[in-house]
């Protein structure tokens, strides 16, 4: 018999676990949904399906995959989630209880499932030439079946992605090439980083190896049209500290941060490592080319959130606000070149751009903020808003309606549109009612509030990030 969760604040409120999986065909839709709104939004979190074992803290990073697909179609609105089906999953649903020590912790793990890759696939849900993809940084790809969410299985690449791969691939959408990484790629807390160019037939053109300056969780990378860039920043790997029953990852304000610059086709040999004061952030806006200098807009902060210091004591509150940051540095590895301007001064989480400009100039970033002077952990983030990075001014929706927004995705109007021509799509959980809405907001027009929203009749509970799958 399943046992109930400890009391913790990420396995409350918003957070807390829903545990279902469920169908809803026909939704009520308030206002009228765009005729260009032709497909799925997919969105990933943890809903970890077994509390932790004793003795062993749960953290909000660590519960089961569970994808929610919002389906889109001559204006109405269906609903369904399910788990991925991961092996961690199935043995522990045979067991009737959690196996596994938070993060795949050996030190915790019941001894019948020691050595085992330690998979829960919670954290995006990524297309890639019609194929779509649950990621979780430590493993390669789970691939969902987009119609049916059922789980294929995972993807390797024949063989070529054993181990780790990025959470935060990109995708350009001119060349149809992914971009992506996995750090400690032989072996826990190792600084190898194996880097992957995939085609647009989905194979393998490009494998490349190089190290970090030491082993970091390097959550997310950057691209732009002729490089990428690996941030090396201090919250550090440890396997002994995590055998000794501590944090595998913890913020380390002694190590520098590094970026490494690599022409994004060429070698590992090829990196050059700037190396900064310290500085953090999990999510890159995006990162573009101008003036001979590559310059990125990241939520940064300088104190990451949710990661606990080396004695396990969390982060203060409002010293890990992250704000929209831009890092801006030359090609050459030489520290004097980078700067690091803040663009605004709300307390933000999942920056999103329009996509097909990945690795391009752009204009604006959307995003859910915290009101002012508020941090947005743990009780979440309750306005949404439309950045614009040239003059740093803000459009903000604030509802009336105690509310938290996830992750929104931009959809353009038409796959020629321009940029900021579509729409916002996003999730927000009535706190008053508890129970979720889908809300759609024109991406010209965030501040004006929801040109439509579906009603969904219970929470959605707190997730991770989403993605967009036109019906063509």
């Amino acid at each position: 018999m399943a046992q109930a969760f400890p009391d913790d604040p990420y396995l409350s409120g918003f957070w807390a676990p829903f545990g279902a999986e469920i169908d809803a065909p026909d939704l009520v839709v308030e206002g009228e949904l765009p005729d260009s709104l032709n497909g799925t939004f997919f969105r990933n979190g943890p809903d970890p399906a077994y509390a932790p074992k004793p003795g062993n803290k749960y953290h909000v990073f660590d519960g089961d995959g569970m994808i929610y697909a919002l389906h889109l179609e001559n204006g109405k609105a269906s609903l369904k989630n399910r788990w991925v089906k991961t092996d961690k999953l199935k043995l522990e649903q045979e067991a009737g209880r959690r196996l596994f020590g938070v993060f795949g912790n050996p030190a915790f793990n019941d001894p019948t499932v020691n050595p085992m890759q330690y998979n829960t696939a919670n954290t995006h849900i990524w297309p890639h030439a019609g194929k779509l993809y649950a990621l979780m940084e430590g493993c390669p790809p789970i691939e969902i079946d987009p119609e049916n969410l059922e789980t294929v299985g995972s993807e390797t690449y024949g063989g070529a992605v054993a181990g780790p791969f990025t959470a935060h691939p990109k995708n350009d959408y001119e060349t149809g090439e992914m971009f992506a990484f996995g750090y400690a790629a032989k072996g826990p807390a190792s600084t190898d980083i194996r880097y992957n160019v995939v085609d647009k037939d989905r194979k393998i053109s490009k494998t490349e190896w190089l190290s970090q300056p030491y082993a970091s969780m390097m959550h997310d990378f950057f691209l732009t049209e002729n490089y990428v860039i690996f941030p090396c920043l201090p919250v550090t790997l440890d396997l002994m500290r995590a055998m000794q029953g501590g944090p595998m990852a913890a913020w380390d304000d002694t190590k520098f941060a590094a970026f490494g610059v690599m022409p994004r086709y060429g070698s590992g040999e090829d990196v050059k490592w700037i190396e900064v004061d310290p500085t953090f952030m999990f999510h890159c806006a995006n990162a573009y080319e101008a003036d001979g200098k590559l310059h990125v807009e990241v939520a940064g902060t300088k104190r990451a959130p949710l990661m606990p210091s080396a004695d396990g004591s969390p982060p203060p509150v409002m010293d890990a606000r992250q704000l929209l940051t831009r890092w801006t540095m030359g090609t050459d590895g030489e520290t004097s070149d980078f700067k690091e301007t803040v663009l605004g001064d709300l307390d933000m989480q999942f920056p999103r751009i329009d996509d097909r400009l990945t690795g391009r100039p752009y204009d604006y970033v959307y995003t859910n903020v915290a009101s002012p002077g508020e941090s947005g952990r743990t009780d979440g983030f309750d306005n949404y808003a439309r950045y614009d990075i040239r003059d740093g001014s803000i459009d903000v929706y604030v509802p009336e309606e105690k509310t938290v927004f996830g992750e929104g995705v931009f959809v353009p109007r038409s796959p020629d549109a321009p940029g900021n021509d579509g729409h916002v799509l996003v999730f927000g959980w009535n706190k008053e009612r508890n129970v979720s809405d889908f809300y759609v907001f024109s991406a010209d027009d965030i501040g004006g509030g929801p040109v439509a929203k579906v009603n969904i009749p219970f929470r959605v509970p707190g997730g991770f990030h989403c993605s967009w799958m036109d019906a063509a």
